[in-house]
């Protein structure tokens, strides 16, 4: 006030060597700022996005190689990898947990300096490292130390999680305007905030190593919980809240206990993890089965890759089942504006029947890959492969179901059917479609003979995307930009409210001149 006051009696001349004083204060000021290596956060979210997706992938590796010499039936080697395939589930989901931490924590932040970086590259260091301990304990399941080694790897990133956001309050200028500018105290609660809900994972890593020295299933019921964690967050923080006796704004508060997650970072992740599993595929054919050398001075290398025709088909229709998956993904988020804590979760499951992919694919080379000779294992294979795509496209369902319901705070008001019934219809056609065919699929596989589920299972994958060619011409082509003016939205139900009356306007053709003018809305 005193330098306002003083700058209103100066002259004219002084008031700009005034003013070009406190230009260079602020010149000096981000120049100090340019000092404390301040860069943005945009690489950093891309590549914590990238090796996130890369560990939840590999995990499948270990469980997806079967012996070529092995005499064993697929039951006997499902029998023998059911630990292991359930341990790469829960893994699977609990990385994602951890990734959706990092995805919080980056909300607060504007930039990131050195030090922030090299905790952030520690944490994801520790991370890298669950692919080895996870395919400890798949192998040797009865000992406790593979299960030690996972709930230790898991507690450091969550105190090296704690340490970074002490870091970033500490050092204000990291934070995004809304925080930094609050005064000590008020950044104080809501740092209190964002640590109350990190108290969760570290007691139940905790507790799940304690009891792996006792029961190595008890202790995965207890990992299994920091799946669900996003959902059980909200409730600590009401629970924390209440407590404190403090009121906070809603969309503060939201940001301190990330009840929503960007959808931008959840289709980056998502993209990474379809990506990396349909290159996958190709293993198969490219290390376990590539011609050996003695069949190539045997049979020429000609007829060698032309006998390989069967294992090219498995390729083929599997990465053209990953690319219908992830044409159905990029169709559903195109049509979400926000997602909560359920509709994340049942993401991440989709994304973990996804990394199921790789291991489908070799039980399908291994044991469906001969069409003459189809027997109970080729059945077998192509119900584990029907069960996977329902569950995977099921789960994607389930994500617009839960949009749907929660509104146009959380979806698209043109996929509303009461909005919009054609862009609604054709959405839920494109969601319906896998489900059906894989459920035919496994239904067909409990009735019908090996060669015939041989034969079906081929022809659903590559018949299936002209399905949604047909869909498209069908329904694609309508008019699906009109929308309803009579539905009012109620911002405090979050939901439409239809009219009490709903009018059809009748097809109406006017002739003005040489004009015609067609007006069509149905209700």
């Amino acid at each position: 006030m005193e330098l306002l006051s003083l700058e209103s009696h100066v002259s004219g001349y002084e008031r700009k060597t005034l003013t070009l004083r406190m230009r260079m204060i602020r010149m000096e000021g981000e120049s100090m700022a340019d000092q404390r290596d301040l860069v943005h956060l945009n690489r950093l979210k891309c590549f914590n996005d990238a090796v996130f997706a890369i560990v939840s992938t590999i995990l499948i590796l270990p469980i997806r190689k079967i012996p070529e010499n092995s005499s064993k039936d697929l039951e006997t080697e499902l029998d023998k990898r059911w630990k292991q395939l359930v341990v790469y589930f829960i893994s699977f989901l609990v990385i994602c947990s951890v990734w959706e931490s990092h995805v919080h924590r980056f909300k607060i932040l504007a930039h990131v300096d050195d030090v922030l970086v090299w905790l952030n590259l520690t944490s994801l260091m520790f991370t890298s490292f669950l692919p080895f301990a996870c395919a400890l304990e798949g192998n040797y399941p009865t000992k406790y130390l593979p299960l030690m080694l996972i709930c230790a790897d898991m507690l450091v990133v969550e105190l090296l999680e704690v340490a970074m956001i002490f870091y970033s309050f500490h050092h204000d200028y990291l934070l995004i305007d809304e925080l930094k500018d609050l005064s000590k105290e008020q950044q104080k609660e809501r740092r209190n905030y964002m640590l109350a809900k990190k108290l969760l994972n570290p007691m139940l890593y905790i507790l799940a190593g304690s009891l792996s020295l006792v029961n190595s299933v008890t202790s995965w019921v207890v990992i299994s919980i920091v799946i669900i964690t996003p959902c059980i967050h909200r409730l600590i923080g009401f629970i924390f809240r209440k407590c404190k006796f403090v009121r906070v704004a809603g969309a503060d508060f939201d940001l301190m206990f990330g009840n929503y997650i960007d959808t931008e970072r959840v289709e980056c992740f998502s993209d990474g993890v379809f990506s990396i599993v349909s290159t996958l595929l190709v293993l198969d054919i490219t290390t376990e089965n590539l011609p050996s050398e003695n069949c190539v001075e045997q049979f020429g290398i000609d007829r060698a890759v032309l006998n390989m025709w069967p294992k090219f088909l498995i390729y083929a229709a599997n990465f053209i089942v990953i690319a219908l998956l992830w044409f159905i993904h990029h169709s559903l988020f195109h049509c979400i504006k926000k997602m909560n804590q359920f509709m994340l979760v049942c993401n991440n499951i989709s994304l973990a029947f996804v990394g199921f992919f790789p291991f489908i694919v070799a039980i399908l080379n291994k044991f469906a890959d001969k069409p003459r000779k189809p027997d109970d294992s080729t059945k077998l294979a192509v119900q584990c492969g029907s069960v996977v795509i329902f569950m995977a496209s099921m789960s994607q369902a389930v994500v617009f179901v839960a949009a749907l319901w929660k509104g146009p705070s959380h979806l698209e008001p043109k996929v509303n059917p009461a909005v919009s019934k054609t862009s609604h219809n054709y959405l839920t056609l494109k969601l319906a479609i896998l489900p059906v065919i894989s459920l035919a699929a496994y239904s067909i596989a409990i009735t019908a003979s090996a060669l015939i589920i041989y034969i079906a299972f081929h022809a659903g994958a590559f018949v299936t995307p002209f399905l949604f060619l047909a869909l498209k011409f069908c329904w694609g082509h309508r008019e699906v930009g009109v929308l309803r003016h009579d539905v009012a939205m109620d911002p405090d139900l979050e939901t439409w409210v239809p009219p009490p009356h709903r009018s059809r306007l009748r097809l109406q053709k006017n002739f003005i001149g040489d004009t015609t003018l067609s007006q069509s809305l149905a209700c």
